[in-house]
């Protein structure tokens, strides 16, 4: 598969994980960003597309756009 040089990416993972602190809470993180997105929540960074939920969330996610924390409380017993 060819991939287009000018379509966007998610960015640098390695950098998305280091602002959310592990790659659970960055899926979890962006799943729900995504799905306010769809349900016509404002994108919070410039030049996103709102029709790419997914990506937008990540793209708020890298400009530290979005307060991400872990519920310690719900951890396994």
């Amino acid at each position: 598969m060819k991939q287009d040089s000018d379509a966007p990416s998610f960015g640098d993972i390695d950098e998305l994980l280091e602002r959310v602190g592990n790659k659970y809470l960055l899926v979890n993180a962006a799943r729900v960003r995504a799905q306010q997105l769809v349900n016509k929540l404002d994108v919070l960074v410039d030049g996103a597309d709102p029709e790419k939920a997914v990506s937008s969330a990540f793209a708020e996610i890298r400009a530290g756009k979005l307060n991400i924390e872990m519920d310690q409380s719900r951890g396994r017993k």
